[in-house]
């Protein structure tokens, strides 16, 4: 609200002496009474008397054109506020929010939509590789942290026990036989865990094209790991017999008599050797599911589904804060009203100041309109030697000024301010009734419900597309077979 509204600017305040100064009234009623005018019988004013109503009347209407002025500019911006805040605009604001949740609800239904496509589509791949590949129960897999644990402990025990019998024959004495021994249980694991992952698995696959390289690949890793034991103790016999001898002397040594390995833990290494390789090849066989590519089915399948539970539980977990945020605007319709309420209380205090000031405006041309008068008739009667008429000991009664009427702007944004206030401070429950009936979840603290409601659809939509997607495959796949060749 503008400061000048209720200060009394504007024109001066008129005082009896400026007044009568202004139309010269001692000055006139002197000069009538030399003429005794008015005359002693007159009932009407005389021409100096009504040329000063006239001017009070003046003085009159530019007061209260004044404060119609203020009053009317009030009244335009409260007019304006309604304009600026009314229902319509804030339906607007309504939709705003209402499509912002709206997108927010699809946005994450279309992503658990489409994870839940993804692990149905995932599932019927898996099945369809059991049927193909004749598997009728699920692979068992293991964490890479057990399979690590099972191929360590069996590392360490061998080369602690290698390390004993090779300790004897190396001139490092213990230290010496540890290291050799580690080398050579790295090498016995590996080739275990390589035999079982590999051609092991794969003489048992479904398709006998795989026999014809899995099972020569089997046997020679069997007779590789059988030699490369057998190398590895008549090596130790070698080193018995000849500290000095060098590792390239084995395999001529070996290749003279393969089964010459006779000292006891010579050939206790060739047998711990050759039991903890095909303990790791039974690791590998089992580590990644003992049928190739099942293991890869199942885990895509699997993790498919846990990302669906993943989505789900990230819908719980983001959705909900950010539909609250949103849906937190809405207090901000109840604050603008609030606001918007307190400023028609100034309003409304400007508009009594305003009133106010114009009645204290009115009081004092009054006075000055009296003063003025009485003026003129004191000069009138020292001057004048007839009786003065009657009216002299009267005053003049100027109706608008001496008995002023109520303002009408004043009572009409009066009514207006209490119209204004009702609407604002009945449009938050406006607006609430509003979006109760356009989004319910918008009022209402169901936000958990309407997040369960959104998972279960968007579960049943990714159902709907897996099983037109799997109807599309089973007509191209029977119109590929009808086709004629």
């Amino acid at each position: 609200m503008s400061d000048d509204r209720g200060n009394g600017t504007g024109a001066p305040p008129i005082t009896g002496y400026h007044l009568a100064e202004t139309v010269q009234a001692g000055l006139r009623g002197a000069g009538d009474a030399l003429a005794n005018n008015p005359p002693a019988h007159s009932a009407l004013p005389s021409q100096t008397e009504l040329g000063l109503l006239a001017r009070v009347t003046e003085l009159f209407n530019g007061i209260r054109q004044e404060a119609t002025a203020k009053l009317g500019a009030l009244h335009a911006e409260i007019i304006g506020k309604r304009e600026a805040l009314t229902a319509e605009r804030y339906e607007t604001r309504i939709r705003r929010i209402e499509s912002g949740m709206r997108a927010l609800l699809n946005k994450h239904g279309g992503e658990l939509e489409q994870t839940v496509f993804d692990a149905l589509k995932a599932k019927r791949e898996y099945e369809y590789f059991n049927y193909v590949n004749q598997r009728s129960s699920d692979p068992k897999l293991e964490k890479w942290q057990f399979t690590l644990a099972f191929l360590v402990v069996p590392l360490a025990i061998e080369s602690l026990l290698n390390g004993n019998f090779f300790a004897d024959a190396s001139d490092f004495g213990l230290i010496g036989g540890a290291a050799t021994a580690v080398i050579i249980s790295a090498l016995n694991i590996s080739l275990g865990f390589v035999m079982g992952l590999w051609p092991a698995r794969y003489c048992q696959h479904v398709k006998a094209s795989h026999l014809f390289w899995a099972l020569p690949a089997y046997a020679g890793m069997i007779a590789l790991i059988v030699l490369f034991n057998l190398a590895v103790g008549h090596y130790r016999e070698l080193l018995i017999a000849n500290p000095d001898a060098a590792s390239q002397q084995v395999v001529p040594h070996m290749l003279a008599n393969p089964l010459g390995v006779y000292e006891l833990k010579s050939i206790a290494l060739v047998l711990i050797g050759c039991l903890i390789a095909f303990f790791s090849a039974a690791k590998g066989y089992s580590a990644f599911g003992s049928y190739p590519g099942q293991a890869f089915a199942y885990k895509r399948w699997r993790q498919r589904w846990e990302a669906v539970e993943r989505e789900r539980r990230r819908i719980d977990s983001e959705l909900a804060p950010e539909l609250e945020q949103i849906r937190g605007q809405v207090e901000g319709f109840r604050e603008d009203c609030q606001r918007e309420i307190s400023r028609l209380q100034l309003a409304k205090a400007s508009a009594d100041q305003i009133r106010d000031h114009y009645l204290t405006r009115v009081a004092q041309l009054r006075a000055a309109k009296d003063a003025a008068v009485m003026q003129y008739r004191e000069a009138n009667l020292r001057v004048r030697t007839d009786l003065p008429p009657a009216y002299f000991s009267q005053g003049i009664n100027l109706p608008e000024i001496d008995q002023p009427a109520e303002l009408v702007d004043h009572s009409r944004l009066r009514a207006l301010i209490e119209d204004v206030e009702r609407q604002f401070a009945n449009m938050p429950a406006l607006i609430e009734a509003k979006l109760k009936d356009q989004l319910a979840l918008v009022r209402g603290v169901d936000l958990a419900g309407e997040i369960e409601r959104l998972k279960t659809r968007a579960v049943e939509a990714g159902r709907e597309a897996y099983e037109r997607d799997e109807a599309n495959r089973k007509a191209i796949h029977a119109e590929f077979s009808a086709t004629p060749r």
